[in-house]
């Protein structure tokens, strides 16, 4: 039975896709649930826009595909790869997933998913930045923030950080080890030239360890942006603005791209969490999910698909502990054994894979194969974009097609 004197069972810390995703499983099963989030929806989010085919199976669960296609989004349409000696492949997706992936601004995104939530029977409150967590000792967990420059108090039975790859409100419960494991900073261009729906992804000399993307969105819109792993980062301590501003000035495909574009917004960076293997999802009161949990793909930089996965199997898990009556670490061990199977093994494979794409020369091998062979190809698109594991492309089989396609 709901105790009255909670503001909801559950809260809910950050309202984007992984957060307002586990709202609206959790409102549709019966759950009192409330979203908290320091922003007003809808608003702007830095993410490269791309909308991968599992988080588009996790839409059509929703009932929010109708509307995907009903906005005229654009369909992903394969992807165009340049090496850092220039080696192109335009490569297509295998047959493995149902689904298209999209193309769908954040903005819009994001705030069809609370309204979705809502709909569900979840409440959101806005403009509230939490700060921490106190639990109870009548099992009561209370967070602590600020809303207006006022002190604000919500109480809950269960909180669900949600809160992305650089909160510290996440960081401060002392559940994921470290900082997040990437950034990439992006901007929007107007009369970009290109095919629609196609996403390029440059290995650019001038920019190596980072790559560089332009996505085509439609209608001469381009979301173009760089970015580059932590490790990296912190080594060469590079100005991300001016990493994208010498991707865009020397790699040939970007300068025939954005030739005679405009930008629409200034740039904005975006940190990337990925060590999902690494981290502890539940504790007393608490379960992590989606990048907060360092669940995004190590191999693209896409988080959307991976949160929504987690959202939707975190939401069942929260279900059932409170009806067992039971949100303590241990009462919530059945979510952490499911998140570990989940991702331990996709992360592991995909950064073993990863890092033989920051090699020049691996990389030259590896899109030269993807050119020759549709295989290899179609492969390399689907890991990319979380439809097929990392692991494949580690078999001794696709080595030996990507040494000699």
């Amino acid at each position: 039975m709901q105790n009255n004197s909670l503001d909801a069972q559950v809260l809910i810390v950050g309202a984007g896709p992984a957060g307002a995703t586990t709202a609206f499983f959790l409102a549709r099963a019966g759950v009192d649930v409330l979203m908290i989030d320091r922003a007003a929806f809808p608003r702007e989010k830095p993410c490269g826009d791309s909308i991968s085919p599992p988080a588009v199976a996790v839409l059509d669960k929703m009932g929010l595909l109708t509307w995907v296609k009903e906005k005229g989004f654009a369909a992903q349409n394969g992807m165009f790869f340049s090496s850092p000696n220039l080696t192109t492949a335009r490569v297509y997706p295998t047959k493995t997933s149902p689904y298209s992936a999209y193309l769908i601004p954040r903005t819009e995104f994001d705030l069809a998913l609370v309204q979705r939530a809502q709909q569900a029977g979840a409440r959101l409150r806005t403009g509230v930045d939490v700060r921490r967590l106190e639990r109870l000792s009548d099992g009561t967990a209370l967070l602590y923030g600020k809303q207006a420059q006022a002190e604000v108090k919500i109480s809950g039975r269960l909180v669900i950080a949600a809160d992305g790859g650089h909160s510290s409100f996440t960081r401060s419960l002392g559940m994921v080890p470290g900082e997040a494991d990437a950034i990439a900073v992006r901007r929007y261009y107007e009369g970009v030239q290109g095919e629609t729906g196609v996403l390029e992804l440059h290995w650019e000399k001038s920019v190596l360890p980072a790559y560089g993307y332009i996505f085509h969105m439609g209608n001469g819109i381009a979301n173009v942006g760089s970015g580059m792993f932590s490790a990296e980062f912190k080594r060469i301590k590079p100005n991300l603005h001016r990493l994208l501003d010498t991707f865009i000035a020397n790699n040939p495909y970007a300068q025939k791209a954005l030739a005679n574009a405009r930008p629409l917004s200034r740039a904005h960076g975006m940190p990337f969490r990925d060590d999902a293997q690494n981290v502890n999802p539940v504790a007393d009161n608490v379960m992590l999910v989606g990048e907060a949990a360092g669940a995004g793909n190590p191999m693209s930089a896409e988080g959307i698909g991976p949160a929504m996965i987690n959202a939707e199997f975190a939401a069942e898990y929260a279900a059932q502990a409170l009806r067992a009556g039971d949100v303590s670490a241990a009462g919530l061990a059945g979510y952490a054994r499911r998140f570990h199977q989940q991702f331990d093994d996709f992360h592991r494979a995909a950064l073993l894979a990863r890092s033989a794409l920051t090699i020049p020369a691996a990389v030259n091998i590896a899109i030269r194969a993807a050119g020759k062979n549709a295989q290899v190809g179609a492969l390399l698109h689907d890991v990319l974009l979380g439809i097929q594991s990392p692991a494949e492309m580690l078999k001794p089989g696709t080595a030996l097609k990507v040494l000699f396609p």
